[in-house]
């Protein structure tokens, strides 16, 4: 098989860089110019599956995730918003599509570098933005599309003649606090967005650095970069989640060399830890988030996680009908939660979310698909594979990037809609369909054989042999 051009892993950075910056292009050129920019990606990713062949066929994708696309389309039956839903449905379907053209386009160690130039060109580009908002606008900075629109600062504001002085805080694309010791926002708007991005360029650099991808003077660095913008970033659920990350990389390093018997074991063990801890906080939830600042319902989000349950109870089944993001200008959403001036647009819960967007079923369904992708990814980060072309049965170094992907994207799934829409969706369509058709030993690509070789293979060839 011929080398692949290079710029089938530059159009997935870039596809990656959009699906998770899509508020820094909103705040920069309007949703008018997000949108062309979607639609762009979504021609590309088209014309790769047309020249894809063999393509997977639907019984080898993942079930959940083709059951949950499928019922929040047939929510337009009962929406109490039927256009509103069929252009949310539309955007998960091309965010979908794009997540399966890289599936069974890019080998692994490709996807790899795709999702480390997306992550790195995010936490770079909120670093220099911060410090420039700090320099030259020490007020903070609106979003440019705000002034692009005549009359939108007004109308999303809702104060006439409104300016960066009269506006609510939570409009600012950038309030420039870096160097006040408060929360950046970053190139995204979001103190807990671009934190979980630094986060995931946390993981990724590190899987990259240790395959010998990069250099140790670069991952160094980028590390160093991805933990200040972390922790500049104050976001709460991104610290916990870097926790719970390390907890997982503990606990690869145990469950690779045991036994199917003994792998049974450290479950049980683990789930009882889990259990313990979950009690625990349960119970003192108050003392335990305030070491991280935040109060005992994570700063509020019980407030708005009562008032979401509520409105799922009264549609428990079926529920509203699939949204999406919420759309500010619908009953109920508009009035649902508003603090500060600024309405909130997510459950900060996916499951709730789901819940009351999709009903019963839907969250189901959505909560196997996440549940199926972890079980699955976790296997390939501890399953030593079958003797590959080069004769080695070692565990490549990328195979626990899905994991410890799928395991960050889960903690924040608690406390953020997130993983329903764009970025988190991707990836998560992404390694739900990745991940089964490499347990199902369908490739994404044919295996390519060895070259000859007359010195040592670089590791990171080695898996993209490999994969």
């Amino acid at each position: 098989m011929g080398e692949r051009p290079a710029w089938t892993t530059a159009f997935a950075a870039f596809a990656i860089f959009t699906g998770f910056a899509g508020d820094f292009w909103r705040n920069l050129v309007t949703w008018y110019g997000f949108g062309a920019i979607a639609l762009g990606i979504l021609g590309v990713s088209i014309w790769l599956l047309t020249r894809k062949r063999p393509l997977p066929r639907l019984s080898h994708l993942p079930a959940p995730l083709l059951l949950f696309v499928v019922w929040c389309g047939a929510s337009v039956i009962w929406s109490a918003y039927r256009f509103e839903t069929t252009l949310g449905w539309l955007i998960q379907i091309i965010t979908a599509i794009t997540a399966l053209a890289l599936a069974v386009t890019l080998s692994k160690v490709e996807f790899v570098r795709a999702l480390s130039w997306a992550m790195r060109a995010i936490v770079g580009l909120s670093l220099l933005f911060e410090v420039a908002v700090a320099i030259f606008f020490p007020d903070g900075v609106l979003p440019l599309s705000y002034f692009i629109i005549p009359g939108f600062l007004d109308q999303v504001s809702g104060v006439p003649g409104a300016d960066i002085h009269s506006v609510p805080p939570g409009l600012l694309w950038s309030q420039g606090h870096i160097f006040a010791g408060a929360a950046i926002q970053g190139i995204l708007g979001n103190r807990n967005l671009i934190g979980m991005v630094a986060l995931l360029c946390v993981i990724v650099v590190g899987v990259q650095w240790r395959a010998g991808m990069l250099s140790r003077w670069s991952g160094a660095t980028w590390t160093v970069v991805s933990l200040a913008v972390l922790a500049l970033s104050r976001s709460a659920t991104a610290i916990v989640g870097l926790a719970v990350v390390a907890f997982a990389v503990v606990l690869i390093v145990i469950a690779r060399p045991l036994s199917s018997a003994r792998r049974w074991l450290l479950y049980g063990v683990v789930g009882a830890v889990m259990a313990s801890m979950i009690a625990f906080i349960g119970l003192n939830s108050d003392e335990v988030f305030g070491l991280i600042n935040r109060t005992g319902d994570l700063s509020g989000r019980g407030d708005i996680w009562a008032s979401v349950a509520a409105i799922a109870e009264q549609h428990w089944l079926l529920g509203l009908g699939w949204i999406s993001y919420w759309a500010p200008w619908l009953t109920p959403f508009k009035d649902l939660f508003v603090l500060d001036g600024v309405h909130f647009l997510q459950a900060h819960n996916a499951y709730l979310d789901a819940w009351m967007q999709v009903g019963l079923v839907g969250a189901i369904t959505f909560g196997t698909l996440v549940v199926s992708t972890l079980i699955r990814t976790w296997w390939l980060a501890i399953d030593r594979p079958q003797t590959d072309a080069v004769g080695s049965r070692a565990i490549p170094v990328t195979s626990v990037l899905a994991f410890l992907i799928m395991v960050a994207l889960a903690v924040q799934s608690l406390t953020e809609s997130r993983l329903l829409i764009e970025g988190n969706w991707l990836l998560l369509c992404y390694f739900a369909i990745y991940s089964k058709l490499r347990v199902q030993d369908l490739p994404a690509l044919p295996r390519r054989t060895l070259p000859a070789h007359t010195g040592p293979i670089l590791l990171a060839e080695r898996e993209a042999i490999e994969d």
